[in-house]
Order: structure tokens, then sequence, then C-alpha cells
């Protein structure tokens, strides 16, 4: 088994970027701007996360330190983490996000077996460095398909838009109640398994590993 996780609005209780945006960027009408320039296929994805980071002028420790201040993650995640590790089974972020902000979470001393794969910050500044040339920056179901080619069973955690592809692709998926991806998958016959906490996550995939063993 491989678990694959989704990180802002994931394991973030928000979306750091949009809070980054609406507080330090363009703004509620730069994001609502953004969201209808997206929704009219006028800017691809990656397209709309370039033209919102690139509104953030404060400095990267400023905006950390706030982020750190009033955006938390789900207490669920490190203990799930932990579990993960010792079971040996793979955690891997995948996130459309910045990696640098993941490491403010996640910081690898304290997640020593995490995985992070996420689009990057040129250094000192707020312009993005994607991974690949998907519409996100970052082809999250090729993680997917290519641990499948490795003979292992494919998990995914996430919440939104960029989770759509990587959920059809996974074996199971796990949906955040009450977003988007869960209603995707409800229109497409994906089978998910919402949840509120990660400690439901736990659950889930412990049932599933039993059932597999």
């Amino acid at each position: 088994m491989h678990v694959f996780c989704d990180f802002d609005g994931t394991i973030t209780e928000q979306d750091t970027l949009v809070f980054l945006v609406v507080r330090l960027g363009g703004g509620p009408d730069h994001f609502r701007e953004s969201e209808r320039l997206l929704r009219e296929r006028r800017l691809a994805p990656r397209e709309v996360i370039a033209r919102d980071v690139g509104s953030i002028r404060t400095p990267f420790r400023e905006a950390a330190a706030l982020l750190r201040a009033e955006v938390a993650i789900d207490p669920g995640f490190a203990p799930f983490a932990g579990w993960c590790a010792a079971r040996g089974i793979p955690l891997t972020v995948l996130s459309a996000g910045l990696e640098e902000i993941v490491a403010l979470y996640l910081p690898p001393a304290e997640f020593p077996a995490l995985e992070v794969r996420a689009n990057r910050l040129r250094p000192g500044s707020w312009e993005c460095r994607f991974r690949d040339d998907s519409p996100f920056g970052h082809d999250k179901a090729a993680a997917l398909r290519a641990a499948r080619a490795q003979g292992r069973r494919t998990v995914l955690v996430g919440d939104g838009i960029s989770d759509r592809e990587p959920a059809a692709v996974a074996d199971v998926v796990f949906a955040r109640r009450g977003r988007s991806l869960a209603g995707y998958c409800a229109e497409r016959g994906i089978g998910c398994q919402e949840f509120d906490t990660f400690h439901e996550v736990q659950r889930g995939v412990a049932e599933r590993l039993g059932a597999a063993g």
C-alpha cells in the first residue's frame, strides 16, 4: 500500500495559498477574479496559481509567521503519519501548492519518513517554479500510476480540484466531507469515503490493510 495525500485544505484546515492571497496579496477581489478566470477557462490552473502567488509582496518570513499563527493542520495528521511509518507504509504529500509552505508545517526533522512533492518558489521571490508542464504544474496522477505499476495499492486523501485526476487513478479515495472532490467522485461514480479528520482516514486505511492481509 502507498498513501498519497494532498496538502492545502486536506492536511491544513484551510488553503494556505488562498489565505495568503486574501490577507497579504491581491485581496478578496483578486481571488474572486482568479476563480472566475479559472471557471471560464481563460486561464489554466497553473496560471492562476502563478497569478495569485505573484500578488503577494510580504517577505516570506512574515508570511510564514502569519500562517503558523492562523492556519492549523488537522490534529490527526501527525499520528497518522507516525502510524504509517511504524508499519512501513509509504506516505507521500502531493501538492499543487508550495514546498516551502509544506515544510513550515511538516519539517523533515519531525517527519523523516514523509516524502513531499510540490511546486516551489524561486529563491527570494514569490515566483512559482512548477514541477512539470501539466495544468496544475504538478501531475499528481502520475505518482499514483507509477506506484500502481510497482504493484502498490494506492490510497488518495484529498479535497479539491487538483485531486480529481489522481482520484480517478487511485484504488481507494478519502475525500474531505463537503468539499468539491467528494461531489466530483459522486458525479463520476468514483467510490470514496468522506472524512472529517485523519483519525477517520487512519481507521479506514487500517481496515483496508487488514482486508488486504
